[in-house]
């Protein structure tokens, strides 16, 4: 209770820090004018694309288009002006109600307010089109600023609040921790005192019927994405995999449940069943070193790839494409087809889960980021581990599989290789492995340079993805567009940037701010071993900014979800009379302050585990503020420079 009440005063007061700012800055509103802007739109574009004005402000906007029909859809302000190459007016909808009688005009007009409590909060919205104008059409978008920004004076307030106990914490007298005792601090056999969880984690039905629903589900993407519409915005199986699945993945299951998608993935399902020849009693035999009897060649995958490279150079490679994958509903499809069939083809051949280990793209989010869940699999006694010669977790025995991942639970100690599968909960003889419910974000470090590599490059790829998904750069859009313009060489410059930005350049930056804090505070300590402790740290900040990239992935598209279901295939069916929904974006005002939020949360989360990390080195209080001070400035220009492209 003390902790918790140490945590609630520091939050309110940093609370307060971005109060103050925010409150003050409503006091210096300048004088309300009126503003001609014309709006140009283009594949896919906007010019401006941002749009900055003072609160009650008069906005006067005439438009027009360089190509095709396109829309400026500004639902916060009931706006939706359909523009046509046809003529020179514009037809004004109201997103509140499509089908009343559009208003025809030359000049949109309104002014720039909103409604109560929202006129102090809200101080950006999105416009967006609302004609389907090419595959790229998802990602035509702009901004309205409205000033005084609220929101981001509060945001940069509540920073330098963080910074203040960031700072008064590292001159507070604490005792020093070992990480090699942090492992079990704080955590909660899920199994004691709940007889019923524990059997139906060794019960197999449980996992195996879901693992068939999302087979199930699986199969519905697949089949809707390469026979349904080619509007990937109305195409169920492109809203299925990149609104519903990604934003609970990311938001939800990994930092909450880490590894549990794992658990029920259909991905290794039937290569899993080709091994086993059978989902529930384990064969017993001997293959190998297992006591289980599996079948198929069994080889045992390259010791110089048993690495997180090969995972890596897959996703980066599915991540280079990904607007491809995104607007072209087809080829969506094909790529899960064939994350189906890889699995399945190398469980011919190789021993074990060896796709999930060492090549499943997915694992190279779910990984690192399943180290910072409040769930997780442990022994209750090592001493019982130390004990076991058999090594029932690692090999099997005659109750459960060997591990498909390889690991012995006497040696687990952070959650990156564990694909929650359950078998050394149920082939343990000794009742030694249970589930455990921890505090969030409290794994520390990286244990090695691939690791640290990978981590880094998952953290770069969610700045990349925000500001290609959501930024307002209509240039951006153009270096990746191969679908209709063919813009192969921009394409060919994007790709450089994005592989020598998430391999080279990101690492090395965090690898100089480590050994300049070691060169700052002549700490004797490794360049090495501080850059493992750095990228460690990074992984809460990181996963925020997945959070905040897929909050509107999922909110703008709500209404295209519930369309698509009752029209999977875009065949003009509609089994739940949703088909013709009008398009209503879920909060959309309120998006940047969810995202702001989240990435406040990340950087102090951050930089909790970053002093942490330090504390193990039993240093001076000067010695250990000179040697973290250059990675948090980096930390921190992170963070405020996301605040500001979220928020401004």
């Amino acid at each position: 209770m003390g902790n918790f009440k140490k945590l609630s005063i520091q939050f309110f007061i940093i609370v307060g820090f971005g109060l103050i700012p925010s409150l003050i800055c409503q006091f210096f509103t300048k004088t309300p004018t009126n503003r001609y802007i014309h709006i140009r739109s283009f594949r896919y574009g906007k010019d401006p694309s941002v749009i900055i004005c003072n609160r009650g402000d008069t906005l006067h906007l005439t438009f027009s288009t360089d190509d095709t029909g396109h829309s400026f859809f500004l639902e916060e302000f009931d706006i939706d002006a359909k523009v046509s190459p046809s003529r020179e007016d514009v037809m004004v909808f109201k997103t509140s109600d499509p089908t009343a009688k559009p208003v025809h005009t030359s000049e949109l007009v309104f002014i720039a307010r909103h409604q109560g409590i929202q006129n102090f909060i809200v101080a950006r919205s999105n416009y967006r089109c609302h004609i389907w104008c090419g595959p790229m059409h998802a990602f035509e978008q702009g901004k309205l600023v409205i000033l005084p920004n609220s929101l981001l004076i509060f945001s940069l307030g509540c920073v330098a609040g963080i910074l203040f106990f960031w700072l008064l914490g590292m001159f507070r007298k604490t005792e020093p921790v070992q990480r090699s005792d942090e492992d079990q601090n704080g955590y909660i056999d899920l199994f004691t005192g709940s007889g019923f969880l524990k059997k139906l984690v060794v019960n197999r039905w449980p996992q195996i019927i879901l693992m068939i629903f999302a087979m199930v589900m699986i199969y519905i993407v697949i089949l809707t994405s390469v026979l349904g519409t080619k509007v990937s915005g109305r195409n169920l199986g492109v809203l299925l995999m990149w609104a519903i699945w990604l934003f609970f993945l990311v938001a939800v299951l990994t930092p909450l449940f880490g590894r549990i998608w794992c658990t029920i993935c259909p991905l290794p399902f039937i290569g899993d069943w080709i091994q086993r020849r059978s989902f529930f009693s384990p064969l017993t035999g001997k293959t190998k070193k297992y006591n289980n009897k599996f079948s198929g060649l069994f080889r045992k995958w390259p010791g110089w790839i048993s690495n997180d490279w090969p995972r890596l150079f897959v996703f980066m490679l599915l991540a280079t494409f990904s607007t491809t994958l995104v607007a072209t509903p087809a080829i969506s499809g094909i790529t899960v087809l064939m994350l189906l069939l890889v699995p399945t083809i190398m469980s011919l051949i190789w021993e074990l889960r060896t796709f999930c280990r060492y090549v499943c793209p997915v694992s190279v989010f779910v990984g690192p980021y399943s180290r910072m869940s409040m769930l997780s699999i442990r022994n209750k006694s090592q001493a019982v581990c130390d004990r076991c010669k058999p090594q029932y977790c690692l090999k099997g025995s005659s109750d459960g599989w060997a591990c498909p991942y390889g690991i012995n639970v006497g040696e687990l100690k952070e959650n990156s290789d564990c694909g929650l599968c359950l078998e050394c909960v149920r082939s343990c003889k000794y009742n030694n492995v249970s589930l455990f419910k921890r505090p969030f974000a409290t794994e520390l470090g990286t244990r090695n340079i691939s690791q640290a590599w990978l981590s880094t490059a998952i953290f770069t790829l969610a700045i990349v993805y925000c500001i290609l998904y959501e930024g307002h750069w209509p240039i951006v859009r153009d270096y990746v567009n191969i679908l209709d313009k063919g813009n192969w060489g921009l394409f060919g410059i994007y790709s450089l940037i994005v592989w020598i930005f998430a391999l080279v350049i990101m690492p090395g930056l965090i690898y100089f701010f480590s050994y300049a804090g070691i060169k700052f505070s002549n700490l004797s300590e490794s360049p090495v071993s501080i850059f493992l402790l750095s990228s460690g740290s990074m992984l809460p900040l990181g996963l925020m900014l997945w959070i905040a990239f897929v909050i509107p992935m999922l909110f703008v598209n709500v209404s295209f979800i519930l369309q698509s279901i009752s029209d999977p295939f875009g065949w003009g069916w509609d089994f739940l009379g949703t088909a013709n929904t009008p398009w209503h974006q879920l909060f959309p005002g309120y998006i940047p302050i969810f995202q702001a939020i989240i990435i406040l949360t990340g950087m102090y989360l951050s930089l909790r585990n970053l002093r942490k990390s330090w504390q193990a080195f039993r240093i001076k209080r000067k010695q250990e503020f000179l040697s973290l001070m250059p990675i948090t400035v980096f930390i921190v220009g992170i963070t405020i420079t996301m605040l500001f492209f979220f928020t401004n």
